[in-house]
């Protein structure tokens, strides 16, 4: 298990829409966060997800997210464009 996650193909990021993926940047980890450590059995003294808002703008989230999905295949990229669609 990769703590953090690999953001890129091989990833789960694609999976969630930008406004998900936005908020967890912005605000750091979630009641989401928490269950899917327990449910991965994440040690306690593993860091958390960190919130970035007072660091970055939610425009430098989103350059940041452009960047990430460069890193997705053409499927992928069209996958979290239609979720982020439909939730966001």
């Amino acid at each position: 298990m990769d703590i953090p996650p690999p953001h890129n193909s091989n990833g789960h990021t694609w999976h969630h829409p930008d406004c998900e993926l936005i908020s967890t940047v912005m605000t750091g980890a979630s009641d989401m966060g928490a269950m899917m450590r327990d449910m991965m059995d994440v040690a306690e003294d593993v860091p958390r997800m960190p919130a970035f808002a007072g660091s970055l703008t939610e425009e430098e989230v989103v350059a940041v997210l452009g960047y990430i999905k460069g890193w997705w295949t053409e499927e992928q990229r069209q996958f979290q464009a239609d979720i982020t669609k439909r939730a966001c």
